[in-house]
């Protein structure tokens, strides 16, 4: 996924300054696409150098200037075509599972602490994606299509459910590694 398609995403909802744009993320797809400030002002000033957005700017006497920013017609049919392709499937390297791969070679107690420290960060992206989840029922939200809120809810649920499955593998994993049963758990 592109940055630049995401902030065409949330302009076909409603105008946004770049402010507004990274509270946005932060609210709603910081669990799978987290952006920062300077990446969203300047894909900002890509997407209205191709034409994709329109610039307001709006002059503020005690501060800096506001540009609020539009989606614009060819800016909505790039989305709209992005949207409808599908992506290419992407890499999926994940060096923690080399460490648990080649975690025979370490002892019970480094193999553990890497187990539960993994869990520990699980656990806590699981806290983050109900806070999030408690923030969208308790948030007035610029979007209020149902079906529209569906389809984002979608994502966290997603990634709630992978996470839970992968707290629940681990937990497993620790168990097995402190009673020294090396089963795996496949097909039963």
């Amino acid at each position: 996924m592109s940055l630049k398609h995401a902030i065409l995403g949330f302009l076909s909802f409603a105008p946004f300054s770049g402010y507004d744009l990274k509270k946005a993320f932060d609210r709603s797809v910081q669990h799978f696409w987290p952006a920062n400030q300077s990446q969203i002002y300047r894909t900002l000033a890509q997407l209205d150098e191709e034409g994709l957005v329109e610039k307001e700017v709006v002059e503020r006497e005690e501060r800096l200037d506001m540009k609020i920013y539009n989606i614009t017609e060819t800016g909505r049919a790039e989305l709209q075509q992005w949207l409808s392709t599908p992506l290419p499937e992407h890499d999926t390297r994940e060096p923690f599972l080399i460490q648990v791969y080649f975690g025979g070679k370490l002892s019970d107690e480094e193999i553990l602490n890497l187990l539960n420290l993994k869990l520990k960060e699980i656990e806590e992206r699981l806290a983050v994606y109900e806070a999030v989840y408690q923030m969208t029922q308790n948030t007035p939200s610029k979007v209020t299509d149902p079906r529209t809120v569906f389809f984002a809810m979608l994502t966290l649920e997603l990634g709630y459910i992978n996470s839970k499955s992968d707290a629940t593998w681990l937990r497993s994993a620790i168990e097995r590694v402190e009673t020294k049963n090396y089963n795996i758990q496949i097909g039963k």
